[in-house]
């Protein structure tokens, strides 16, 4: 079924093209403000990302503006009217002043290529591709089941509440007192059989085969829904065993559901399905039976992962995800120099591959040789140990703790050309954090990572070695797809 046309059309002003573009063609890019205006005067309610957006009555129609977030990917809108609703789905493309789109895709590959990142839920979704059957549990399976579980929920109370059933016919032999009907088909059999049951022409015989009718549930549809509900609570039990309390408890949770959904009275009775799973007509148009077969279709498959267009998971803002990339090429540049000592605390390894989990204003670190340390988020305030600030709460994103001296890193990817004032925010850093003993400065170093090298129009070249030697301070250019030979010099010296 076709989905609903609101009739309310709706332009953007596009700047490069100097013309106005229909919404689901216009080409957006991340934090940008966009010119809308419809010709259409009846009242609607525009809507981006489930939020109102303000407009103003104009002598055509209705215009306004809305803004992107600092987020690539999916983003939604919706156009209400007395008749009907309308969704349009169009593409948020990064910033291409700072990376291009090839290399945000890469920044992508190279996250996936580290680690199995644990992405965070946020308003925008970019599309993962995965596909390959497997039954072995991932990160990415249990990030599915947590975000769509409670859609299966509503699936469910939705078939609880009109499950298919089926009238199964019988001939019996009955009492002709408990005869409800008479139909030809038992005339036909009392003309033939009921001398055998004492049936003369004017007397009825003591018994006569009728047509019994019952209603059941007993179709291949439910018991395909049966089998799935044991398969679902035997890998949630998997999930429970997984050493994350988070996960615990939520796996556990969902197991509760399950168990409860099993006592369902449609569901009572029948025998779970042995053997293949086909998919049925019912599977194929049912408005409801359609999006539960939908939903287990894509419960195992995960064993090839790649960004394309079919699945959708929920990612980081631009400007998170650049964070995170950074810390990852940072834990590879260590790698390479034979660094690392321990990241049990960080990683967990399962089938070969590594699962990162990495939380904003919570701590995650890397033990590095010789008692030396790499923190993502690292907490410093009044009483922290060893380390303390005797002025704000401050959180710099990447820190190198090594005997007793820090080094500071924070990518910028939201502050292209600014970064004279940049680098005095990072002032606080370097004044404000003492060591608990002896109240002495202890940040020793501090770099701003930027995804392009920004050159000033002064004679201060913050990117320079010999800026960096002189004054402890300055940027490096991180950029998906090109080499960080300074930075990793930089590394090396302090080890």
């Amino acid at each position: 079924m076709a989905p609903l046309n609101s009739g309310v059309k709706i332009t953007v002003w596009d700047d490069n093209q100097k013309n106005w573009v229909s919404l689901n063609k216009i080409y957006l890019e991340e934090a940008k403000i966009y010119r809308w205006r419809t010709r259409s005067k009846e009242s609607f309610q525009f809507r981006m990302q489930h939020l109102s957006l303000p407009m103003t009555k104009s002598q055509d129609g209705w215009e306004g503006v809305f803004e992107t977030p600092f987020q690539s990917g999916i983003t939604s809108f919706t156009i209400t009217t007395k008749e009907a609703e309308e969704k349009i789905e169009n593409y948020v493309y990064t910033d291409h002043r700072k990376l291009t789109e090839q290399q945000y895709q890469l920044l992508l590959d190279e996250l996936l290529k580290e680690a199995s990142i644990c992405f965070q839920q946020s308003g925008l979704d970019t599309n993962i591709s995965a596909s390959g059957y497997t039954r072995e549990c991932s990160m990415l399976q249990w990030m599915y089941i947590e975000s769509s579980i409670y859609k299966l929920r509503n699936t469910f109370q939705k078939i609880l509440a009109h499950p298919l059933r089926n009238l199964h016919k019988e001939e019996v032999l009955m009492r002709r007192e408990r005869v409800k009907s008479v139909t030809p088909r038992s005339i036909a059999w009392m003309e033939r059989y009921g001398e055998s049951f004492g049936g003369t022409p004017k007397k009825l015989p003591s018994h006569i085969q009728t047509t019994k009718v019952e209603e059941t549930f007993n179709v291949y549809e439910n018991r395909v829904i049966l089998l799935q509900l044991n398969e679902l609570g035997s890998l949630l039990k998997t999930y429970t065993l997984i050493n994350d309390v988070d996960i615990q408890k939520k796996a556990t949770q969902y197991l509760d559901w399950i168990s409860l959904w099993k006592k369902a009275e449609f569901l009572q009775g029948l025998r779970p399905l042995s053997g293949p799973v086909k998919i049925t007509q019912v599977f194929r148009k049912h408005p409801v039976y359609r999006l539960w077969y939908q939903w287990f279709l894509s419960l195992h498959q995960f064993k090839n992962i790649t960004f394309d267009i079919e699945q959708k998971l929920g990612l980081k803002d631009t400007y998170l995800l650049y964070e995170m990339w950074c810390f990852i090429q940072i834990i590879r540049t260590l790698r390479e120099l034979g660094q690392l000592n321990d990241t049990a605390e960080l990683f967990t390894k399962r089938d070969g591959y590594y699962f990162l989990r990495l939380a904003e204003n919570k701590e995650s670190v890397i033990k590095l040789n010789n008692g030396g340390k790499l923190i993502y988020q690292k907490i410093i305030q009044f009483n922290t140990n060893p380390y303390y600030s005797y002025t704000q709460r401050m959180i710099p994103d990447i820190v190198i703790d090594y005997h007793g001296q820090l080094f500071v890193m924070d990518p910028k990817y939201r502050i292209p050309a600014n970064i004279p004032m940049a680098l005095g925010e990072m002032h606080k850093y370097r004044d404000g954090i003492l060591a608990r003993d002896g109240d002495m400065t202890v940040v020793k170093e501090v770099y701003i990572l930027t995804p392009i090298e920004c050159y000033m129009t002064s004679d201060k070249n913050f990117y320079d070695v010999g800026y960096h030697e002189r004054y402890r301070m300055g940027a490096y250019s991180f950029s998906p797809g090109e080499t960080n030979e300074l930075f990793k010099e930089w590394l090396e010296k302090i080890f």
